[in-house]
């Protein structure tokens, strides 16, 4: 991550300096919520043979399986940023509910 940092220009790798702390702290953020997603999946992938077999079962029985997907809503915040103007950014308000999903 510091090489990384380093050969972007955002610190300064001789004088051991922050040359834009802005960039350095979003490249941070966003390299920690990368790992969290990543794990999360792991997890998930761990769970899934579990859940499945779960299913299985309850189909079997004649029961009804009820499942939820939840998101992030990483991608509805970027679409939502995507579509403001300069003026709409300045005041920033976003409404992160998936409404075209509803």
């Amino acid at each position: 991550m510091e090489r990384a940092l380093e050969l972007t220009g955002v610190v300064d790798g001789l004088e051991n300096a922050t040359l834009n702390s802005g960039a350095k702290a979003s490249a941070r953020s966003r390299f920690e919520s990368t790992k969290q997603r990543f794990f999360g999946q792991v997890l998930l992938s761990m769970k899934l043979p579990t859940v499945i077999a779960a299913v299985r079962e309850h189909l079997k029985a004649n029961q009804s399986v009820v499942m939820q997907l939840v998101t992030t809503a990483e991608s509805i915040l970027d679409r939502r940023l995507g579509s403001l103007s300069p003026d709409e950014r300045a005041e920033l308000e976003i409404d992160l509910s998936p409404r075209e999903y509803v």
